[in-house]
This record gives structure tokens, sequence and C-alpha cells, in this order.
């Protein structure tokens, strides 16, 4: 059978287009879009093969299973968020709250509206988990929305019960996950094109309206501010 001869053979062997770092960063490429678009148990090789433009075993030579291409997709996905994010808190410790919230939200809306993969595929597999260790890889979420933690407790630093700061950060980041992974339906709700200006804007308002003050009286708990 070819697809054996394939997946058995040496890296001389492979055809063209299947050989070296170009045919593997071609499956990382597509391997993102389909994870956005489908759970992981949903996501085949097949389908990323078809988006890839190369044969299947292929997938199987470069990463050796579905499982373990997930988990590099996520841990590349969520290195370079976090890679980003540090960009996204320059300057802001030195505004006041409302106003360092509001640039910090046009950088990260900025990002992940032309990158919406992450959020993507953490909303479809919501859903359908019922343990993290069930996806290779999705504990790559949990750490990567810590690592956003701990980097703007860092620059901004917050007073106030743990319990609380936690809350207000998993508020928040479930939000921006629900307004984001799934613009599409949250937009046409609002009688809005998720892929319009208006629709942006609209998740900034909201944001700002519902997180500043409480972002405030975690920097400032003894003001009124």
């Amino acid at each position: 059978m070819r697809s054996n001869r394939v997946q058995n053979s040496s890296r001389n062997d492979l055809p063209e287009e299947g050989k070296g770092e170009k045919a593997r960063e071609r499956i990382l490429a597509a391997a993102r879009q389909v994870f956005a678009q489908y759970p992981f148990k949903a996501a085949s090789t097949r389908l990323i093969a078809e988006a890839a433009g190369i044969e299947r075993p292929l997938i199987h030579y470069y990463f050796g299973s579905k499982a373990k291409l997930f988990e590099a997709v996520a841990r590349d996905l969520f290195e370079e968020f976090n890679q980003a994010h540090l960009s996204f808190l320059q300057g802001v410790e030195r505004l006041p709250p409302r106003e360092g919230l509001s640039l910090y939200l046009d950088r990260l809306l900025d990002y992940t509206l032309r990158h919406p993969e992450p959020m993507r595929i953490i909303l479809v597999n919501m859903a359908q988990i019922g343990n993290l260790d069930e996806i290779p890889g999705y504990q790559y979420i949990p750490l990567h929305l810590e690592e956003i933690r701990h980097i703007l407790e860092n620059k901004v630093p917050l007073q106030g019960p743990p319990s609380e700061i936690q809350m207000f950060f998993l508020c928040f980041n479930n939000l921006m996950i629900s307004f984001l992974g799934a613009k599409s339906c949250q937009a046409q709700v609002l009688g809005l094109d998720p892929e319009g200006p208006e629709y942006r804007q609209w998740i900034k308002d909201a944001l700002l309206t519902l997180f500043a003050p409480w972002l405030a009286r975690l920097i400032f708990p003894d003001s009124n501010r």
C-alpha cells in the first residue's frame, strides 16, 4: 500500500511535497485552521491533510498522531500569544485604570481579531471536554491564562482578596473567549457584522463598562476612583 510505504519510509523516500520543514509548516498551518473549526475529537487527520494539500501519512511521519499535532499547535499558538501579550501592557501602568484598560483592550482586540485561532480552539473544545487530560495539549490553556495573570499582576499590582482577583481574571477571560471565539453568533444577536468595526467597538465598550470600575477598586481599594 502506498500509504504504508510513505508512513514507514525514510526522509529521502518522501515525495518532494513532503520533505523538510516546508511540509511540517504546511501541516501546522492547516491544523490551526481545522482545530479552530472542529472540536479535537471531530477534527480528523483527513481534514487536516486535505487543508494542507498533503498525503495523510505525512502527518504521522512528522507528528506521530493527531494528539501530538494538537499539542504542537496549542503550544505554538499560546507561546506566540504570550509573547505578543507583553507588548499589550507597555505603558499601561502609567495610566489611570480606565485609560490603561482601554489601551490594553485596543491592543488585545487588534491582535485577537487578526489571530482568532486561540480563542476559537478554546471555545470549540470547552463544551466537549470532561477533563483537561482528555485532550493532549489542552493543558496549555490554563497555563496560558495563568501566565497572563502573572504578567498583569507584575505590571499592575492589584490589591484585595486573592479570590476576588481570581474572579476578575476568570470573568474577563471567559467573556473575551465568548465574544471573540463565538463572534459570528454574538455579533448576529446584536445585528452587527462580526468582522466589522462596530462589533469590535461593542466588545471594547462592554468590557470597559463591566471591568473598569472593578479594576479601579482592585488597584485603589480605599479610593472612590
